[in-house]
């Protein structure tokens, strides 16, 4: 009797190493430029809602530094005699928006829309000062935006530009 095939261990050990190796590989793959513009998004909020929560408990201001038409998004502390320091908290020192993505550029009702030179957030015990829009664009002119809302310290993000708050 002469059987051929594959016993169930041998389907088994192969789906596992397979597995393994789709575990490893796949995080190094290259991402999309849809997917940073993403993850970018919700860096950003993650990171207004962080420094919100500092400000709050820590009795901290934070500022918040953007360039837009770039991917420079900064977050400063106040220092004891009124300048700007780098935070202590290794969190904030962490890279917002990846590389590719740019500011495309942030609305503040009472600036208006900002889409050159830096403008600062103040961030300070009662969450933010101002009610923000932030539009984030990836290099296929994609965008998703970020609003952030002071009186609640919410932060919402949305697929696609949007300019009317909620």
């Amino acid at each position: 009797m002469n059987r051929r095939g594959f016993t169930l261990i041998e389907i088994a050990v192969v789906l596992a190493i397979i597995g393994m190796v789709l575990v490893l590989v796949l995080p190094r793959l290259p991402s999309s430029a849809q997917e940073d513009l993403k993850v970018s998004a919700r860096t950003l909020a993650s990171t207004l809602r962080y420094v919100q929560d500092r400000a709050a408990t820590g009795r901290t201001v934070y500022y918040l530094h953007m360039e837009p038409g770039t991917d420079v998004v900064k977050v400063l502390e106040a220092a004891a005699d009124g300048s700007e320091k780098e935070p202590l908290d290794p969190l904030l020192l962490k890279r917002t928006v990846r590389k590719g993505i740019v500011v495309a550029d942030v609305i503040i009702p009472r600036l208006g829309k900002v889409v050159d030179g830096t403008i600062r957030l103040d961030v300070g015990n009662g969450g933010l000062r101002d009610f923000v829009i932030i539009h984030l664009r990836s290099p296929e002119d994609k965008f998703w935006t970020v609003m952030a809302f002071p009186a609640s310290g919410k932060v919402k993000i949305f697929d696609g530009y949007r300019e009317e708050s909620l």
